[in-house]
């Protein structure tokens, strides 16, 4: 049989019938050399059906580039058909006879995969992954500047509410996607390094859905450890999904509290000179204003308790610190005198006693079973233990009491002074709520009892002036006008003096409300002191509010957040950023006499696909030339009983 298999270079998947080729010999009948094919064509024509015409390129004559037997110097078709028939071997061939076994061979010695690149540049072909690596690791840097910029710092305010939670969550995801890349595409570059020795098929799918995701990295990672640098690239894929949580715990946001230049102040009384006072109703009757009496009467009736903090103060914030300060105001003492009582007991009947307590300065209390005394108070007499010497004093108070109905009564006395006096506080308030602690008072004055006329000035023994001590008390002396606290006794004495009775009828009886309210519940010191105490409270907040009218500085503080970085947290990030330069670099430089396919799909696809082509079809293994190639190609997948198979058309 003279016709043989077409060549491996150029083959016609659809060869043209024997009748086709009869027509074209047929006006090449004037060459002699054709003369015989001519006739045999038209022999054998009745078995075209039987037969399959192929050509195959004549080994004793070199190989020919596609289109050279279209010389310019010639264009009939007998030149053409001379240069095939130099070229080629026609012939044909038994359509059930097995094909021949192909001569050339299906791969060279060496792979084509590592054969070198001595057209360019070795890196040429990782230089979006080079780029990548130095975005994702501006990125890192931007990070750390911006935490470093703001550790221990207030949360910035930023315009359009973005804020610094946001930047690193931007900047992270910058990262993480500039890091995956280069992973993504060195694990694919792995994948055909993997088969330069013989590995199982299945592998090929694994290696490739490593590149994908880190669900599918874990098995590989497994799979593959320790063994391979696959193993590096997979454990940065499934690490890398804890970078965006780790650096989120780095920032830690709290509340501090900062200086706010809104102005805070507490009303104080520390005026030259105290002055509280009305007309009267002649020389020496002067009382107090209305709004001091309405003081007068808060106190003594507890309405409010001690050092109410009822003062008037300013905290626009709700939150203020106040140093050490001090104000002029009302204090009280008292003292329980019950031992030293006397009793004398006069007796008619056994059921008629009357019992009789008289103190050392004279004052007595008398009850019995027709008349039960509850109370008898006066004031502005000598005190029983009480020492006011060099006190300022507005008043003395004495009271003999008796605890409820019943003969012999349970009986107490109690003695009181309420004078002038500096008090030193400290305050502060928080969350709104005012808090003012009373840290000392003071007394020391100039008073004296035989000279009734002259201003009253306290010098204390702490002098503070804006917050700071001196030494020096020029500046801490609180001076009081003599005709305030006259009109201060006079308003005061009549409500606390006069008696509290208790008949059969169990039905008490007061000389007046105030008595009453001086009595309490048992009328005892723990009750009379407690009103003392309310009285002085009482008139140093009116003292300090209405009277006076001064005011000291605090400072004034607002909450706000501070972010305050746990640098510790950084080292996952920072850690995988260096295993994946780590990991570019070393996949660069193991695969730098490989040709780079990565995860292109192209070099599967090239490795067996029949062509049809017009013109010997040239194939390469470099990944740019299959791009080119793959842009003129028409393809599809033929399926038969036998299997698929990639097909293509080039044009």
């Amino acid at each position: 049989m003279w016709l043989r298999n077409v060549s491996q270079s150029f083959k016609l998947t659809a060869p043209p019938s024997l009748s086709a080729w009869i027509g074209a010999a047929k006006s090449l009948r004037g060459l002699p050399q054709w003369g015989v094919i001519v006739a045999q064509m038209e022999y054998h024509a009745k078995l075209d059906h039987i037969f399959s015409l192929t050509w195959r390129e004549n080994s004793s004559s070199p190989p020919k580039k596609a289109g050279c037997v279209s010389d310019s110097s010639s264009n009939r078709p007998a030149d053409t058909m001379k240069a095939l028939k130099d070229e080629y071997d026609l012939g044909y061939r038994n359509i059930e006879d097995p094909k021949e076994p192909s001569t050339r061979p299906l791969s060279t010695s060496r792979p084509l995969l590592l054969q070198n690149q001595t057209s360019k540049f070795w890196l040429s072909g990782w230089t979006w992954e080079i780029l990548s690596c130095v975005i994702a690791v501006t990125a890192l840097v931007a990070i750390i500047i911006v935490l470093y910029n703001y550790d221990n710092r207030p949360m910035p305010d930023w315009p359009y509410g973005i804020t610094l939670n946001a930047v690193v969550s931007v900047l992270v995801t910058l990262m993480k996607a500039a890091m995956i890349f280069p992973i993504t595409e060195g694990l694919s570059q792995l994948k055909w390094s993997w088969f330069n020795e013989r590995n199982q098929l299945s592998d090929l799918s694994l290696l490739d859905a490593a590149s994908r995701g880190a669900f599918s990295a874990t098995f590989v990672l497994f799979r593959f450890l320790p063994r391979h640098l696959v193993s590096i690239g997979c454990f940065i894929m499934v690490v890398a999904a804890a970078i965006a949580p780790f650096v989120q715990q780095v920032i830690n946001i709290t509340s501090q509290p900062v200086h706010s230049p809104d102005p805070s102040a507490i009303q104080v009384c520390n005026t030259s000179s105290y002055v509280d006072y009305g007309e009267g109703s002649g020389p020496g009757l002067n009382k107090v204003p209305l709004s001091t009496t309405g003081a007068i009467y808060t106190g003594i009736f507890q309405s409010e308790g001690p050092d109410s903090n009822t003062v008037t103060m300013t905290c626009p914030t709700g939150n203020c610190t106040f140093t050490p300060y001090q104000s002029l105001g009302f204090c009280s003492r008292c003292a329980n005198i019950t031992d030293s009582l006397t009793l004398h007991k006069t007796s008619v009947t056994s059921t008629m006693a009357t019992y009789n307590y008289t103190l050392p300065n004279g004052f007595s209390f008398e009850t019995s079973w027709g008349m039960m005394y509850l109370m008898n108070a006066t004031n502005n007499l000598n005190l029983v233990k009480l020492n006011t010497e060099n006190l300022p004093v507005i008043l003395n108070f004495t009271a003999i009491s008796a605890a409820g109905y019943g003969v012999p009564p349970q009986i107490s006395a109690t003695e009181c002074a309420l004078y002038f006096c500096v008090k030193t506080y400290e305050a502060s308030v928080h969350k709104g709520r005012y808090k003012e602690t009373l840290v000392s008072t003071a007394s020391s004055s100039n008073y004296s009892a035989t000279s009734v006329t002259s201003d009253i000035s306290l010098t204390p023994e702490t002098c503070y002036v804006n917050g700071t001590q001196r030494s020096d008390r020029t500046d801490c002396t609180y001076n009081v006008s003599w005709l305030s606290r006259l009109a201060m006794s006079n308003s005061l004495t009549p409500l606390l003096k006069g008696k509290g009775s208790l008949f059969v009828s169990n039905r008490p009886d007061w000389s007046s409300d105030t008595m009453h309210a001086v009595y309490g519940v048992e009328g005892n010191y723990t009750d009379i002191n407690s009103m003392f105490q309310s009285l002085a409270g009482a008139l140093t907040t009116h003292a300090r509010n209405a009277v006076c009218k001064a005011s000291v500085k605090g400072t004034t503080w607002t909450v706000e957040s501070f972010v305050h970085v746990k640098w510790p947290w950084m080292i996952l990030p920072i850690a995988l950023m260096v295993l994946t330069l780590v990991f570019l670099v070393t996949t660069v430089v193991r695969t730098r006499n490989q040709f780079i396919w990565k995860s292109s799909p192209l070099a599967l696809l090239f490795s067996d696909v029949a062509v049809e082509a017009p013109h010997a079809f040239e194939r390469s293994p470099d990944l740019s030339h299959m791009e080119e190639a793959s842009r003129k190609m028409k393809v599809w997948l033929e399926t038969t009983t036998g299997g698929a198979k990639l097909k293509a058309v080039v044009g």
